[in-house]
Protein backbone atom coordinates (compact mmCIF):
# COMPACT_ATOMS: atom_id res chain seq x y z
CA UNK A 1 0.00 0.00 0.00
CA UNK A 2 1.41 3.44 -1.00
CA UNK A 3 1.13 6.72 1.22
CA UNK A 4 -0.23 9.35 -1.06
CA UNK A 5 1.93 12.59 -0.17
CA UNK A 6 -0.49 15.40 1.33
CA UNK A 7 -0.05 18.56 -0.91
CA UNK A 8 0.33 21.37 1.01
CA UNK A 9 -1.54 24.94 0.01
CA UNK A 10 0.53 27.72 -0.92
CA UNK A 11 0.51 30.77 0.90
CA UNK A 12 -1.84 33.48 -0.03
CA UNK A 13 0.87 35.98 -1.19
CA UNK A 14 1.09 39.65 0.98
CA UNK A 15 2.58 41.04 -2.73
CA UNK A 16 0.01 43.35 -4.32
CA UNK A 17 -2.45 42.28 -6.87
CA UNK A 18 -1.37 43.21 -10.24
CA UNK A 19 -4.14 45.83 -11.92
CA UNK A 20 -4.97 48.14 -14.78
CA UNK A 21 -7.10 51.18 -12.99
CA UNK A 22 -5.42 50.67 -9.82
CA UNK A 23 -2.16 50.89 -8.87
CA UNK A 24 -1.17 49.34 -4.99
CA UNK A 25 2.25 50.76 -3.52
CA UNK A 26 3.70 49.35 -0.64
CA UNK A 27 6.58 51.62 1.58
CA UNK A 28 7.41 50.10 4.92
CA UNK A 29 4.15 50.20 6.99
CA UNK A 30 2.18 52.48 4.45
CA UNK A 31 0.41 51.76 1.83
CA UNK A 32 -1.25 54.02 -1.49
CA UNK A 33 -4.16 52.80 -3.45
CA UNK A 34 -4.13 54.85 -6.52
CA UNK A 35 -7.15 55.38 -8.88
CA UNK A 36 -5.71 55.01 -11.96
CA UNK A 37 -7.74 56.06 -14.85
CA UNK A 38 -6.35 59.76 -15.16
CA UNK A 39 -7.97 60.61 -18.48
CA UNK A 40 -11.73 60.57 -17.40
CA UNK A 41 -10.87 61.60 -13.82
CA UNK A 42 -10.69 58.27 -12.73
CA UNK A 43 -14.63 57.66 -12.91
CA UNK A 44 -15.65 54.49 -12.06
CA UNK A 45 -15.94 51.83 -15.37
CA UNK A 46 -17.27 48.80 -14.69
CA UNK A 47 -13.80 47.56 -14.79
CA UNK A 48 -12.65 49.65 -12.44
CA UNK A 49 -14.70 48.62 -10.22
CA UNK A 50 -14.15 45.00 -10.86
CA UNK A 51 -10.47 46.09 -9.53
CA UNK A 52 -11.65 47.36 -6.50
CA UNK A 53 -13.31 44.34 -5.49
CA UNK A 54 -9.64 42.52 -5.84
CA UNK A 55 -7.74 45.47 -4.29
CA UNK A 56 -10.29 45.88 -0.93
CA UNK A 57 -10.28 42.19 -0.14
CA UNK A 58 -6.36 42.17 -0.69
CA UNK A 59 -6.02 45.34 1.16
CA UNK A 60 -8.30 44.30 4.26
CA UNK A 61 -6.73 40.60 4.68
CA UNK A 62 -3.43 40.02 3.12
CA UNK A 63 -1.63 43.61 2.95
CA UNK A 64 1.55 43.42 5.04
CA UNK A 65 0.89 47.30 6.23
CA UNK A 66 -0.27 49.57 8.99
CA UNK A 67 -2.23 52.53 7.56
CA UNK A 68 -3.34 53.13 3.81
CA UNK A 69 -3.87 56.24 1.76
CA UNK A 70 -6.27 56.66 -1.25
CA UNK A 71 -5.91 59.12 -3.81
CA UNK A 72 -6.13 60.06 -7.44
CA UNK A 73 -4.20 60.06 -10.29
CA UNK A 74 -3.56 63.35 -12.12
CA UNK A 75 -6.03 65.88 -11.05
CA UNK A 76 -8.55 64.09 -10.44
CA UNK A 77 -9.20 62.11 -7.06
CA UNK A 78 -12.78 60.45 -8.88
CA UNK A 79 -15.88 61.95 -10.75
CA UNK A 80 -17.94 58.95 -10.19
CA UNK A 81 -19.49 56.81 -12.36
CA UNK A 82 -18.04 56.57 -15.85
CA UNK A 83 -21.44 58.70 -17.70
CA UNK A 84 -20.11 57.05 -20.76
CA UNK A 85 -21.36 53.51 -19.67
CA UNK A 86 -24.60 55.05 -18.33
CA UNK A 87 -24.80 56.87 -21.84
CA UNK A 88 -24.09 53.86 -23.61
CA UNK A 89 -27.09 52.58 -21.62
CA UNK A 90 -29.70 55.47 -22.50
CA UNK A 91 -28.63 55.38 -26.29
CA UNK A 92 -27.95 51.38 -27.30
CA UNK A 93 -31.42 49.95 -27.36
CA UNK A 94 -30.32 46.35 -26.73
CA UNK A 95 -28.20 47.71 -23.81
CA UNK A 96 -30.13 46.36 -20.43
CA UNK A 97 -28.36 49.40 -18.16
CA UNK A 98 -30.65 48.81 -14.95
CA UNK A 99 -29.63 45.43 -15.13
CA UNK A 100 -25.93 46.26 -15.68
CA UNK A 101 -25.80 48.83 -13.06
CA UNK A 102 -27.65 46.51 -10.73
CA UNK A 103 -24.28 44.01 -11.15
CA UNK A 104 -22.16 47.11 -11.08
CA UNK A 105 -23.33 48.34 -7.61
CA UNK A 106 -23.21 44.97 -6.15
CA UNK A 107 -19.32 44.63 -6.97
CA UNK A 108 -19.04 48.33 -5.77
CA UNK A 109 -21.01 47.28 -2.44
CA UNK A 110 -19.30 44.55 -2.23
CA UNK A 111 -15.28 46.81 -2.20
CA UNK A 112 -16.58 49.21 -0.07
CA UNK A 113 -17.83 46.25 2.72
CA UNK A 114 -14.07 45.18 2.58
CA UNK A 115 -12.87 48.65 2.80
CA UNK A 116 -14.77 49.23 5.97
CA UNK A 117 -13.14 46.06 6.96
CA UNK A 118 -9.97 47.41 7.02
CA UNK A 119 -8.01 47.19 10.25
CA UNK A 120 -5.65 49.47 10.23
CA UNK A 121 -6.33 53.83 9.01
CA UNK A 122 -7.46 54.41 5.73
CA UNK A 123 -6.66 58.34 4.91
CA UNK A 124 -7.96 59.87 1.65
CA UNK A 125 -5.95 62.34 0.22
CA UNK A 126 -8.35 64.21 -1.94
CA UNK A 127 -6.27 65.79 -4.74
CA UNK A 128 -8.94 67.13 -6.76
CA UNK A 129 -12.94 66.69 -7.90
CA UNK A 130 -14.78 63.95 -5.76
CA UNK A 131 -18.16 63.81 -6.95
CA UNK A 132 -20.91 60.35 -6.79
CA UNK A 133 -19.64 57.44 -5.66
CA UNK A 134 -15.83 58.65 -5.54
CA UNK A 135 -17.25 60.98 -2.91
CA UNK A 136 -18.82 58.04 -1.20
CA UNK A 137 -15.17 56.32 -1.53
CA UNK A 138 -13.87 59.32 0.45
CA UNK A 139 -16.59 59.30 2.80
CA UNK A 140 -15.68 55.50 3.73
CA UNK A 141 -12.35 56.17 4.50
CA UNK A 142 -11.65 56.86 8.42
CA UNK A 143 -10.13 60.57 7.57
CA UNK A 144 -10.50 62.87 5.36
CA UNK A 145 -7.63 65.38 4.01
CA UNK A 146 -8.30 67.74 1.18
CA UNK A 147 -6.21 69.46 -0.86
CA UNK A 148 -7.23 73.51 -1.78
CA UNK A 149 -7.70 72.61 -5.42
CA UNK A 150 -10.16 69.41 -4.05
CA UNK A 151 -14.18 69.60 -4.37
CA UNK A 152 -17.33 67.07 -3.14
CA UNK A 153 -20.78 66.54 -5.06
CA UNK A 154 -22.97 64.43 -4.35
CA UNK A 155 -23.55 65.15 -8.09
CA UNK A 156 -26.03 61.99 -8.60
CA UNK A 157 -29.21 63.73 -9.10
CA UNK A 158 -28.03 65.96 -11.38
CA UNK A 159 -28.56 63.23 -13.69
CA UNK A 160 -31.48 62.24 -12.02
CA UNK A 161 -29.89 58.59 -10.36
CA UNK A 162 -29.88 57.17 -6.98
CA UNK A 163 -27.16 57.37 -4.67
CA UNK A 164 -24.99 54.81 -4.29
CA UNK A 165 -21.53 53.28 -2.88
CA UNK A 166 -22.54 53.84 0.44
CA UNK A 167 -23.36 57.80 0.44
CA UNK A 168 -26.65 57.79 2.45
CA UNK A 169 -25.17 55.16 4.93
CA UNK A 170 -21.26 57.78 5.68
CA UNK A 171 -22.72 61.24 4.89
CA UNK A 172 -25.32 61.49 7.94
CA UNK A 173 -22.90 59.36 10.11
CA UNK A 174 -20.10 61.83 9.06
CA UNK A 175 -22.19 65.30 9.28
CA UNK A 176 -25.72 64.50 10.97
CA UNK A 177 -28.70 63.49 9.45
CA UNK A 178 -30.42 66.76 8.96
CA UNK A 179 -27.19 68.29 7.20
CA UNK A 180 -26.49 65.48 5.52
CA UNK A 181 -30.56 65.56 3.56
CA UNK A 182 -29.53 69.20 3.30
CA UNK A 183 -26.42 68.28 0.99
CA UNK A 184 -28.20 65.83 -1.05
CA UNK A 185 -30.89 67.71 -1.76
CA UNK A 186 -29.12 71.36 -2.23
CA UNK A 187 -26.40 68.87 -4.17
CA UNK A 188 -24.02 72.13 -4.22
CA UNK A 189 -20.16 72.06 -5.38
CA UNK A 190 -18.38 71.93 -2.24
CA UNK A 191 -14.57 73.60 -2.18
CA UNK A 192 -11.95 72.19 0.16
CA UNK A 193 -12.93 74.88 2.37
CA UNK A 194 -16.70 74.90 2.19
CA UNK A 195 -16.16 70.75 2.95
CA UNK A 196 -13.85 71.95 5.83
CA UNK A 197 -16.27 74.39 7.30
CA UNK A 198 -19.26 71.24 6.69
CA UNK A 199 -17.04 68.51 8.41
CA UNK A 200 -16.67 66.42 5.40
CA UNK A 201 -13.14 66.82 5.70
CA UNK A 202 -10.65 67.13 8.78
CA UNK A 203 -7.78 69.51 7.04
CA UNK A 204 -7.34 71.47 4.17
CA UNK A 205 -3.35 72.06 2.53
CA UNK A 206 -1.89 73.12 -0.44
CA UNK A 207 -2.24 70.64 -2.65
CA UNK A 208 1.86 70.50 -3.53
CA UNK A 209 2.15 69.27 0.41
CA UNK A 210 -1.10 66.57 0.03
CA UNK A 211 0.78 63.39 0.08
CA UNK A 212 3.29 64.80 2.30
CA UNK A 213 1.01 65.79 5.31
CA UNK A 214 -1.02 61.72 4.34
CA UNK A 215 2.16 60.28 4.60
CA UNK A 216 2.66 62.09 7.59
CA UNK A 217 -0.55 60.96 8.95
CA UNK A 218 -0.49 58.01 8.46
CA UNK A 219 2.93 57.26 9.43
CA UNK A 220 1.77 58.46 12.89
CA UNK A 221 -1.19 56.16 13.09
CA UNK A 222 0.83 53.32 11.78
CA UNK A 223 2.84 53.96 15.15
CA UNK A 224 0.07 52.87 16.90
CA UNK A 225 -0.72 49.71 18.55
CA UNK A 226 -2.55 47.66 15.89
CA UNK A 227 -5.05 46.05 18.44
CA UNK A 228 -6.08 49.27 19.61
CA UNK A 229 -6.57 50.46 16.33
CA UNK A 230 -8.39 47.67 14.58
CA UNK A 231 -10.95 47.53 18.28
CA UNK A 232 -11.42 51.65 18.20
CA UNK A 233 -12.47 50.96 14.58
CA UNK A 234 -14.49 48.13 14.95
CA UNK A 235 -16.70 49.65 18.16
CA UNK A 236 -16.85 53.16 16.69
CA UNK A 237 -18.50 51.88 13.41
CA UNK A 238 -20.75 49.50 15.05
CA UNK A 239 -21.59 51.57 17.90
CA UNK A 240 -24.53 53.17 16.10
CA UNK A 241 -26.06 50.33 15.37
CA UNK A 242 -26.35 48.58 19.10
CA UNK A 243 -28.02 49.00 22.46
CA UNK A 244 -25.84 50.32 25.18
CA UNK A 245 -26.02 47.16 26.79
CA UNK A 246 -24.75 45.26 23.66
CA UNK A 247 -22.21 47.41 22.83
CA UNK A 248 -20.57 47.62 26.69
CA UNK A 249 -20.29 43.84 26.39
CA UNK A 250 -18.14 44.19 23.16
CA UNK A 251 -16.29 46.63 24.74
CA UNK A 252 -15.93 44.53 27.89
CA UNK A 253 -14.35 41.56 25.56
CA UNK A 254 -12.24 43.91 23.41
CA UNK A 255 -9.99 45.52 26.45
CA UNK A 256 -9.74 41.80 27.80
CA UNK A 257 -8.43 40.43 24.68
CA UNK A 258 -5.77 43.36 24.66
CA UNK A 259 -4.75 42.47 28.01
CA UNK A 260 -3.25 39.31 26.64
CA UNK A 261 -1.20 41.18 23.57
CA UNK A 262 2.35 41.93 24.00
CA UNK A 263 1.71 45.50 22.86
CA UNK A 264 -0.09 45.93 25.89
CA UNK A 265 2.94 44.78 27.91
CA UNK A 266 4.74 46.60 26.00
CA UNK A 267 2.53 49.86 26.54
CA UNK A 268 2.59 49.18 30.49
CA UNK A 269 5.85 48.49 30.89
CA UNK A 270 6.99 52.16 29.09
CA UNK A 271 4.51 54.00 30.63
CA UNK A 272 6.17 53.49 34.04
CA UNK A 273 9.82 53.74 32.63
CA UNK A 274 8.48 57.17 31.12
CA UNK A 275 9.65 55.86 27.25
CA UNK A 276 7.42 55.60 24.08
CA UNK A 277 6.32 52.20 23.45
CA UNK A 278 7.30 51.08 19.88
CA UNK A 279 4.10 48.15 19.17
CA UNK A 280 4.49 45.76 16.97
CA UNK A 281 0.97 43.98 16.34
CA UNK A 282 2.01 40.81 18.80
Amino acid sequence: MTETAETETPPLSSDPPELETLQIEVDGRIGTLTLNRPDALNAMSPEMIGELTVAAAWLADRAPIRALIITGAGRAFCSGGDVNWFKRGVTVEDVDLPSEVRRGAEALHQAIVDFRRIPYPVIAAINGPAAGAGMSLALSADIRIASEEAFLAIAYGRIGASPDGGMTYFLPRVVGPAKALELALNDPNLDARAALDAGLVSEVVPADQLLTRAREKAEKLAAKAPQYVRMAKSLLHESIEHSLTDHLQLERHGIADSMATEDLRRGVTAFFAGEQPEFTGE
